[in-house]
């Protein structure tokens, strides 16, 4: 995975969420968004697929297992709040496959990437 942006997605009003998620420490993966459901409270937030998950509610993922994560989710009862690093590819990703458009947020940034790298290709 390339370098991304950081960006926080929120939601509320409790599980299901209506995303899965991949990885975790024991299996020397970064926690990532595995799957996004149609039409659920993670599709309409900016999450995207390939998303890396920093934290969860405050709480960094890094050193977390996959069970320890799943522990978490289910404690969460309202609120979610995450902390992603987006994928530098979605948008192209979205170009081929548009059933899950990455959100304004995604776009912006991947936006100001690409302006920086074409800008370093013509000055370098």
């Amino acid at each position: 995975m390339g370098t991304g942006d950081f960006i926080c997605i929120s939601m509320t009003g409790g599980a299901p969420w209506g995303f899965r998620l991949q990885g975790g420490k024991e299996q020397q993966q970064p926690l990532q968004v595995a799957k996004i459901r149609s039409q659920s409270k993670a599709s309409g937030s900016g999450l995207c697929e390939g998303d890396e998950v920093v934290s969860i509610n405050g709480s960094p993922c890094a050193d977390l297992t996959h069970p320890e994560v799943v522990k978490l989710m289910e404690s969460i009862t309202d609120s979610l709040q995450m902390l992603v690093k987006s994928r530098v590819d979605a948008l192209f990703l979205f170009l081929e496959d548009q059933s899950h458009p990455p959100s304004l947020q995604h776009l912006l940034g991947y936006t100001s990437l690409l302006i920086a790298t074409l800008a370093n290709q013509l000055m370098g």
